[in-house]
């Protein structure tokens, strides 16, 4: 019985040993499934930000870059508005320049209408308003510049008439609403009475004493004992009573 009894322990003792090997090796097979589990669902999280992150940085790319061209086509385009202003209307020419005998301000009698355009910087158009032939006509700046009318000849500025409202001076002072004694004061050795110059009234004539300058005029419309309006120009177009039409 002892004999039995010690031969059942060691059988159970046997038993005992080959199922905790058998648990053992589950156990850490299952802890190993779950350290592998947990390492592939790390690895595919992983790849999960990696791809998206990989798709993030491409739009993200893609979004800084439409920034950045949007930006640049934004400082293009003010660039572009800046650079342009001046040939749009930055006026050059405004009613604080001066009329001497050969020019309004920067706008020199004999240029072309480009030029004066350019030297200007205003839009000049033709004044459908007033009489025009096939080789004379008007242009003006309208509200740019009031009252302010460039007769042009075979393509050139010919002469340049100042009409109320404009407030426009002579290089003198002498401007619409000067009284006549003013003019005369003014110029005591070049005006003559001019009354031929205009349609009806009175007028005078800024007559130049260099002999360079002998086809150029200032004539003074006179109304009420005041200047009333003015023109400069090359003669004969500056003499004309009726501009284009003589």
């Amino acid at each position: 019985m002892r004999n039995r009894a010690l031969l059942v322990a060691a059988i159970a003792m046997v038993i005992a040993a080959c199922g905790g090997g058998e648990e053992t090796p589950t156990e850490t097979t299952e802890a190993s499934a779950g350290v592998t589990a947990t390492t592939s669902l790390v690895t595919t999280t992983s790849a999960q930000a990696a791809t998206s992150a990989g798709d993030s940085e491409p739009s993200g790319t893609v979004a800084t870059e439409e920034v950045v061209v949007t930006a640049a086509e934004e400082v293009a385009a003010t660039t572009t508005a800046t650079t342009a202003a001046p040939a749009t209307g930055t006026a050059e020419l405004t009613s604080d320049d001066v009329v001497t005998l050969r020019a309004l301000g920067p706008v020199t009698l004999g240029m072309t209408v480009e030029e004066a355009v350019a030297a200007s910087g205003l839009a000049l158009s033709q004044d459908f308003g007033r009489a025009s032939t096939d080789n004379c006509y008007y242009v003006t700046a309208g509200a740019g510049l009031p009252g302010v009318a460039f007769m042009v000849v075979d393509g050139a500025v010919v002469r340049v008439e100042i009409n109320a409202p404009s407030v426009i001076a002579t290089r003198s002072g002498v401007r619409i609403g000067t009284p006549e004694s003013s003019v005369r004061e003014v110029y005591p050795d070049n005006i003559q009475q001019a009354n031929d110059a205009v349609s009806e009234g009175q007028a005078l004539a800024f007559v130049p004493n260099d002999e360079a300058d002998a086809d150029y005029r200032i004539y003074f419309a006179i109304d009420g004992g005041e200047v009333s309006s003015y023109r400069l120009g090359i003669r004969p177009a500056v003499d004309n009573l009726l501009g284009c039409q003589g």
